[in-house]
This record gives C-alpha cells, structure tokens and sequence, in this order.
C-alpha cells in the first residue's frame, strides 16, 4: 500500500499522482499480482489477513489493481462497488483496475487516463447511473407486500453489521408483515424489525428505520439487521404463497456454497429487474437454483443462470 507524501501544490499532486498510478499499474501486471491496494485510509480495512482474498478483505481501497479470480471471489464488479466505481482499466495479464472515487486522495480531484501504453482499455463510469444509484441505494422489499404477507429476510445479528455480509453470520427468518408494519416470526410471532414503506432518502437514515419503532414485547438482544435492502432485490424474491414454500431468498440460503450469498442475491435481481422476469420466470430460476450447489463463484451461478434463462 502507497501513501504519497503531501504534494506542494495542485498541479504538483496530480502529477506525482500520474506516477505512482502508472507505477502501480505497470508492476501489477509485471508481477502478476493477485491484489494491489493503494490509497486506503487509515479506517478501512483494505490488507487481507489470508486467502482466498475475497473473503479476507473487509473493505475496498479507494484505489486498486484486482485480478479476475479475485473480482469473482467477490461476487464481481457489480456487487464491489455500489455506486459504480468512477473509473476502471484492463492491464496485462488479466488484471482490473479500479478507481472508487474523483477525490482517491486528499481533496484534489484527479483524473486517470484512458490512453496510456500501459493500459489496455479504461473508462469513467455514467455520471447519471453513478448519481441514480446514489440516489436509490436502499429499498425494503417487504414495503409492497400487504399486511398479513408471508415471507422470508435474510439477516445478521445487529453486531455483525459491517460493509461485507458472511455467510456464516446470515440466518433465513420466515416472516408475516403485522398490523403495525413490522416483520414478526412465523414460528414464535417475535418482532425481527420494522418494514421501510416510505425511503427517508439517505443510506444510514433508510438503515436506522428498520429498528425506529421497536414494540414493547420486542427483545432487545435479538433484533436482526436485513442484508437484502438493496434496491436490487424485487418483492417477488421475499414473498411467500404458504409457510413453508421456498422463493429465490430461500435458495440461494440453502445452496453450499463459499459465494458470498447476499452478492449473489443482488446480482440475481438486477438480471431479474433488468428482463423484467415475469412470475413464471421467477419461479424457473428458483428451481434451477437447487442445481447449482456444484458451483462455488458468484460468476458461474450467474453464468449458468444466463444461459438457461436468457
């Protein structure tokens, strides 16, 4: 990891920025590294403590050279970054690089080039898609099913709140939509957290609304925190017909696999959202998703899922 000392001016940073990019980018390929970070600030965990690496980092660099296999273990550029990172490169040698944002270090803004010999495509995300997803980063599922609704949320304990969801921490809750807009158990009819009808309009905000109004019989100590509030997820994939019937959620729980769950589930309905899969449509990835517990990358489980559905 790179921390450039304090440039003296301006123009002066992006220069001495100019450098140490194409420096990390030439040695990336040169070497053939698995993962380059540069520029992390000091509260982002961004140094893996072992492999696979996808699951040893907690959080991404600002700037980073990622091999592909390591992207796939991830769960791939889409589930990386949200909103779209502003720019990414192919180098040599199968590598991506990428940059989170215009401001990477310090307060300059600083623009990374699209032709350079050493680089063997580049391009700046759409600032209206980066702006859109900003915008509509949250969306709870459960606030277009009825009162009464039956479903099922995928959560964590609320001390496992963090910018990556392990799938180890995650526990499938069959859930009834109550009179007073909450989730409740179908089996012990205990309070698991508050429906997000109307978005409050900022990440954080939309968060904290999900344990805004906790009933008096709720218990402290078991209030679960939703990993499938991105915008991403369709109604379709939470909703229940009967208690104990299965949708896309309950699937992609039960598959063994060392993907990341939740990433899969996010990519799983932006391809939905995209082809505005009809109910039937739904329903054959549900069930082709019982065929995939071989499969174990992100990458390969929507692979296949492409080439049968699309």
């Amino acid at each position: 990891m790179i921390k450039p000392a304090q440039a003296t001016d301006e123009q002066a940073f992006r220069d001495r920025m100019d450098a140490v990019f194409e420096l990390l980018c030439r040695l990336s390929a040169t070497v053939d590294v698995d993962y380059a970070p540069l520029f992390c600030p000091e509260d982002r965990r961004a140094i893996p403590n072992g492999r696979p690496i996808g699951e040893t980092v907690e959080e991404l660099p600002r700037i980073g050279v990622y091999d592909q296999e390591v992207i796939d273990q991830f769960g791939g550029l889409d589930a990386m970054f949200d909103p779209p990172p502003r720019y990414t490169a192919t180098l040599d040698r199968d590598k991506t690089v990428i940059v989170e944002t215009e401001q990477p270090w310090d307060q300059v803004n600083w623009r990374p080039p699209t032709d350079a010999d050493f680089l063997e495509n580049a391009a700046f995300a759409d600032s209206d898609e980066r702006a859109h997803h900003e915008r509509h980063d949250f969306t709870d599922p459960f606030a277009s099913l009825d009162t009464g609704a039956i479903g099922t949320d995928l959560c964590v304990p609320q001390d496992k709140i963090g910018p990556k969801f392990h799938n180890e921490d995650l526990e499938l809750i069959h859930v009834r939509v109550d009179d007073q807009r909450n989730l409740r158990r179908l089996d012990t009819d205990t309070f698991v957290r508050n429906v997000v009808d109307d978005d409050p309009g900022d990440p954080a905000a939309f968060m904290m609304a999900t344990l805004e109004e906790i009933p008096p019989d709720a218990n402290a100590d078991e209030l679960m925190v939703s990993t499938i509030l991105k915008d991403a997820i369709p109604p379709a994939f939470v909703r229940l017909d009967e208690p104990d019937g299965e949708n896309v959620v309950t699937k992609v729980s039960n598959l063994d696999v060392d993907a990341p769950k939740v990433n899969l589930l996010i990519r799983l309905g932006r391809i939905a959202q995209a082809r505005e899969f009809s109910d039937e449509e739904l329903r054959e990835m549900a069930q082709f998703l019982d065929q995939l517990d071989q499969l174990d990358d992100v990458e390969g489980i929507e692979r296949a899922i492409r080439d049968r559905l699309l």
